[in-house]
């Protein structure tokens, strides 16, 4: 029992010892296992976060690079674009070794990431290969296909991020739970503690010779207790570091998420101004900042916008550099918003430093606010360096009722570091922009100038190749530059341009005046003269003979440039050769024509006043010159009708023609010759057509004096009346000679005559058919003719039938002008009474002979109208029929009225222009309204002169009554009246 008490402490000692010992076996465990956790979140996830943010960085850089590059095309650019790329490969390498820690990093970088990394890659290289080879456009209009890369890599970046998030979560909960591990392990230390001191007092009661011994172990038992607490400590300094690195992760993260959300607003603006109210304001939103000025230094402003500047010198008198602020946003509105000065202070500072400088002032009173409650504001200047890394400005950003921090200045630093290069490379490409269009005006003016000259040159081109000259341009030498083509094709000239013009004109060889022809043209181009003029005539190869004039003369002003060149114009006269003889012919014949009744005329009228003559003789002699006469007088009209028609000065009126009344009239003269029988052919009822009765005759009367010329064998001519629908045509056949094939084209030829042996001893001027042929195109008609040798000919005149319309119970408008007719007519629809119309008073008085029954509700009369008569002739013929004299009148013309004329009650005058609801109001009130009570009213006046007037019209009085301003006169109805 001794041996087993004395064995207690002991037991109790040991026990004690192996509670400590796993207290303190347990508590280094816990807290190795904690330290591990930590260790393998702060050596592994957090550089892994990094190495993923590093990616988003270098590509960043990169694109950066990429981008000034393309738009500047400077290879300094390219720096940032390869110190990315080298880079992005380490980190690409470094981030390998992760993945095979990580099975679902692994995943997401194979599937998503690497992908979008090589596609990104492979787009840089191109955008590089393609500006290098020098289609920088295109590479330019590949930009978005980068974007579109870009925001794939950033999904995929996302969710590498996400994934190492989850890594940094996983972690950060072993590390947890390592912790709370550790401190369950200190409560069962703890507990074993409290055991431990049980076990000891034990001890102490029961073995006070172990006391010693308890001490000492309760020395070692304090020193592992301070030694636990120490691990402890140790294992909470190490959380609280944890957290303040994940604190500074995630800031750096919202550091990152803002410079790249930024940088996406840096993109995309075609203009300064665009780019300035998009960055700027982003830029304070992103640093938390309330108003920002830019301020540039007005020489490289002027640089940047291609040479051009607002003022003649950028700099004061004193040759200070002078800076304009070209942006602000935030500041009062009393500030200008654009100013030209030196700058001092800080502003300067800030532009020698070529660093960020930071001033705390005190606000001014404009700053202080709605509520007044701003005191104080601070403000940070940024300096703007170019590619020479030249200060050219600064920008200054403001806050108010804010405190500065490191890592606001830091991120403000990455900010404006990426502000001032999207800056510089947008200044450059705006004044590429304003190079481009210059460059397009200047593109534009000078195709407008080719345009013009391309278009002179055509018209130039067209002049001379619509001239009826052949033309020839060459050089001093007489060598050829220029030929039209119808000097090639008219003359038979196949020399092409560079073969001299001595050569070209020797197809006129075989001509009588070839040799000085030849001489002429080698004394232009030797000097000898200025300019020749020749005239001649050749055979061409199918034997027709041609006349040529030929002239030269120098081309330009000799005194600027005496060795421009020679002219040389060719010109065909053989129809004018042909003129001239037909002229020449035409003299002969008329001189003929005129000499021979002239020649009878003077030898009858000297015979009779020189000798006695028995009147039968007399008489004879007489009725020989009155027909000798009368052929003069035919040939003088038709002279002086030809040309009258060709000057288009002849007169025609155009009215209403019964034409076989017309031929009947022509053809009746006709009868009384005793060597020809004029028969007429009609239909039954009457043929009307439109035209001049006089000039119808005129070609009648030619037509059948042509017939009985050219049949002197045969004793008839008939003329036929035919309809045909619209048109009406009458023929004029004869059964004499008829014309030669070779004579009918030329038929209709002014002087014309067919000459042959049996027509030697026929007259005439060769004038009839070409008065015939324009009569007949005033008409708008047509003349044709079919002949056979020895059977005769028939010559066919077509003119358009005209349909005589019928006023009865309709209204009748006499206008000449189609547009204003319509007008009254469609306006007169609201009647609901057909309308009839007519452009002349013939016309209008031919539709009166038609009615029947009933007379025109109204009649509308013009006055100036087509054909000899006027509205007034018709209104006279109308006021004197017995049966429409009562009908109402509307006088409708842009005249004023006659001094002595006066409206009646059915009749009323309206000037021309008037409105559509005045006509119909009027017309309704002399249909519907009129009593029809025949009274005239005029102003006071002599009755006796009243009374004559109105006798010449027909009118008989029946009585007068004599008003205070006025005199009323009522007709005799006549017997009839309606």
């Amino acid at each position: 029992m001794n041996i087993l008490r004395s064995k207690m402490p002991i037991v109790y000692s040991a026990i004690i010892v192996c509670l400590v010992t796993v207290v303190s076996v347990s508590s280094f465990i816990a807290s190795a296992n904690t330290e591990a956790k930590l260790e393998n979140l702060v050596s592994g996830v957090i550089p892994l976060n990094n190495l993923a943010e590093h990616l988003l960085v270098d590509f960043i850089h990169m694109e950066t690079g990429l981008r000034g590059y393309e738009i500047s095309g400077d290879d300094k650019f390219l720096e940032p674009y390869h110190a990315g790329k080298a880079q992005l490969e380490l980190d690409l390498r470094a981030l390998s070794d992760y993945q095979q820690q990580y099975d679902r990093l692994d995943t997401v970088m194979t599937v998503e990431a690497l992908p979008s990394i090589r596609q990104l890659q492979d787009y840089y290289a191109g955008q590089l290969d393609l500006i290098r080879d020098g289609r920088r456009d295109t590479a330019l209009q590949s930009v978005s296909i980068g974007k579109t890369y870009m925001d794939r890599f950033r999904a995929a970046h996302g969710k590498v991020m996400d994934e190492i998030d989850q890594i940094a979560l996983d972690a950060h909960q072993s590390a947890h739970n390592a912790k709370r591990l550790a401190r369950i392990v200190l409560v069962i230390g703890g507990a074993a503690d409290a055991i431990a001191v049980i076990l000891s007092v034990i001890i102490f009661r029961r073995a006070a010779r172990a006391e010693k011994a308890l001490r000492h172990s309760e020395e070692t038992y304090r020193f592992m207790a301070e030694s636990l607490e120490t691990q402890n400590e140790e294992i909470i300094a190490q959380q609280e570091e944890q957290e303040l690195t994940l604190e500074k992760l995630s800031e750096r993260e919202r550091e990152l998420e803002a410079i790249t959300g930024y940088q996406e607003k840096l993109t995309g603006a075609t203009h300064l101004d665009a780019f300035l109210n998009t960055s700027v304001p982003a830029l304070l939103e992103t640093l938390q900042l309330d108003a920002a000025m830019l301020v540039v230094n007005k020489a490289a402003l002027d640089e940047a916008r291609g040479g051009h500047s607002d003022s003649d010198n950028p700099s004061d008198t004193a040759g200070n550099p002078l800076f304009e602020t070209i942006y602000a946003i935030g500041y009062p509105s009393s500030l200008p918003a654009s100013r030209q000065s030196e700058l001092y202070g800080t502003a300067r500072r800030v532009l020698l430093e070529k660093r960020m400088l930071e001033s705390v002032r005190n606000v001014s009173e404009q700053e202080r606010g709605f509520h007044l409650g701003i005191r104080q504001a601070a403000d940070y200047y940024f300096p703007l360096l170019n590619d020479r890394q030249e200060s050219i400005g600064f920008l200054l950003l403001t806050g108010y009722l804010t405190s500065s921090s490191n890592q606001k200045v830091r991120l403000a630093q990455g900010l404006i570091r990426q502000f001032g290069l999207a800056f510089m490379a947008q200044q450059t490409n705006e004044a590429r922009r304003r190079q481009s269009v210059k460059l397009e005006q200047l593109n534009e003016q000078l195709q407008q100038e080719k345009r013009m000259i391309e278009e002179q040159r055509d018209l130039i081109e067209n002049i001379l190749e619509s001239a009826h000259e052949g033309m020839i341009m060459c050089d001093r030498h007489g060598h050829i530059l220029f030929l039209n083509q119808r000097m090639k094709n008219f003359l038979d000239i196949s020399h092409e341009v560079g073969e001299s013009i001595v050569t070209a004109i020797r197809i006129w060889n075989d001509t009588p005046t070839s040799g000085q022809i030849l001489s002429s043209v080698e004394g232009l181009l030797r000097g000898r003269t200025d300019n020749i003029t020749e005239r001649f005539f050749y055979t061409t190869d199918d034997g027709q003979m041609r006349h040529v004039e030929l002239y030269a003369t120098k081309m330009g002003d000799s005194s600027k440039r005496p060795d421009s060149g020679f002219l040389f114009v060719v010109r065909d006269r053989t129809e004018e050769e042909k003129i001239d003889e037909m002229k020449n012919e035409f003299i002969s014949t008329v001189s003929h024509e005129l000499r021979t009744p002239l020649s009878s005329v003077l030898g009858f009228i000297e015979i009779m006043l020189h000798r006695q003559l028995t009147p039968e003789k007399q008489r004879k002699y007489l009725q020989t010159v009155y027909k000798e006469a009368g052929r003069l007088s035919t040939l003088i009209n038709d002279f002086l009708d030809l040309q009258r028609m060709e000057s288009g000065k002849q007169a025609y009126h155009f009215v209403p023609v019964e034409l076989g009344a017309l031929l009947r009239e022509v053809a009746e003269p006709w009868k009384a010759e005793q060597t020809h029988e004029i028969r007429l052919h009609r239909p039954e009822r009457e043929v009307w057509v439109r035209g001049d009765a006089d000039r119808l005759m005129q070609v009648a009367h030619n037509l059948i004096s042509n017939a009985v010329k050219y049949s002197p064998q045969a004793n008839r001519v008939d003329i036929t009346i035919r309809e045909n629908g619209s048109t009406v045509s009458f023929e004029v056949q004869d059964y004499g000679l008829g014309i030669p094939e070779e004579a009918k084209g030329s038929m209709f030829t002014k002087f014309f005559r067919v000459d042959n042996s049996d027509r030697r001893q026929i007259g005439g001027t060769g004038l009839g058919l070409s008065i015939v042929r324009e009569i007949m195109d005033a008409h708008q008609g047509s003349i044709h003719f079919e002949s056979t040798m020895g059977e005769g000919s028939v010559f066919t005149v077509t003119l358009n039938a005209y349909q005589v319309g019928n006023a009865e119970g309709s209204i009748l408008l006499l206008e000449d002008d189609d547009n204003a007719a319509k007008l009254i007519q469609v306006a007169l629809m609201k009647l609901q009474i057909p309308t009839i119309h007519v452009r002349s008073a013939e016309e209008g008085l031919l539709a009166l002979e038609r009615v029947d029954q009933y007379p025109p509700r109204l009649c509308i009369v013009d006055i100036h109208l087509k054909g000899p008569q006027s509205g007034w002739d018709f209104l006279t013929e109308l006021y004197r029929h017995p049966k429409f004299h009562r009908t109402p009148v509307i006088v409708s013309t842009a005249l004023e009225p006659p001094h002595d004329y006066y409206e009646k009650d059915s009749e009323k005058y309206l000037r021309k222009p008037f409105t559509v609801n005045k006509l119909l109001q009027v017309a309704e009130h002399l249909m519907f309204h009129n009593d029809r009570r025949p009274a005239y009213i005029f102003p006071p006046q002599d009755e006796s002169l009243i009374r004559s007037r109105l006798a010449q019209s027909g009118i008989e009085i029946e009585s007068i009554t004599t008003g205070s301003d006025h005199i009323q006169i009522e007709p005799t109805l006549k017997q009839g009246t309606v």
